[in-house]
């Protein structure tokens, strides 16, 4: 196997004498049509075909001719036999969950208490007990909190949610009677 980069000028139809059986476009910016020839003919063609683009025709070509209606720079692959070509090209964007948050200061004690209001918004939920000896239990349903009930965070443990957010209020109660280190951030 082989690749080869070929550059077209608009409306540029360009013919290459090579033998194979496979063929894949690497890099392409707009489509391109391929004509697979034997022997001086045409006997398959793919139209307006990108990046991505793979073949193995049922007979083998002895040349391929490329047309390209805008001026680019292809790459492609060609070869003869079994082939595969696994590469990505092109700008990759991660889009995740972003955008403002809230960070406060929670105190929480021996009753239950809401520690954060329902959010059906809320993409990020962490909670921090920042507590030297305190435990704090918490609910993401909705509900009060209880010892029995709540997750358990001890001191200087967390609690996140970054791929899955409860929108339901969230309640904590305390293993002591005040703890005023307790941090709560949500986006």
């Amino acid at each position: 196997m082989k690749t080869l980069n070929i550059t077209f000028l608009a409306g540029q139809r360009i013919q290459l004498e090579l033998i194979g059986n496979y063929i894949q476009l690497l890099e392409t910016s707009s489509g391109v049509d391929i004509d697979f020839m034997r022997d001086g003919g045409v006997f398959a063609q793919a139209l307006n075909m990108e990046f991505g683009f793979a073949s193995k025709p049922e007979k083998k070509f002895t040349a391929l001719a490329f047309t390209s209606a805008g001026a680019q720079t292809i790459k492609i692959a060609v070869g003869a036999g079994d082939g595969s070509y696994n590469r990505n090209s092109g700008v990759v964007q991660i889009i995740g969950q972003q955008g403002a948050a809230t960070q406060a200061q929670k105190t929480v004690t021996n009753a239950s208490g809401l520690l954060l209001a329902a959010n059906a918004a809320r993409k990020f939920l962490y909670i921090e007990n920042n507590d030297a000896a305190g435990d704090i239990f918490v609910t993401i349903d909705g509900g009060a909190a209880t010892i029995a009930k709540g997750k358990k965070i001890p001191p200087g443990g967390y609690w996140m949610f970054d791929t899955w957010s409860p929108s339901a209020a969230v309640y904590a109660i305390g293993s002591i009677a005040s703890n005023a280190n307790v941090v709560a951030i949500e986006g």
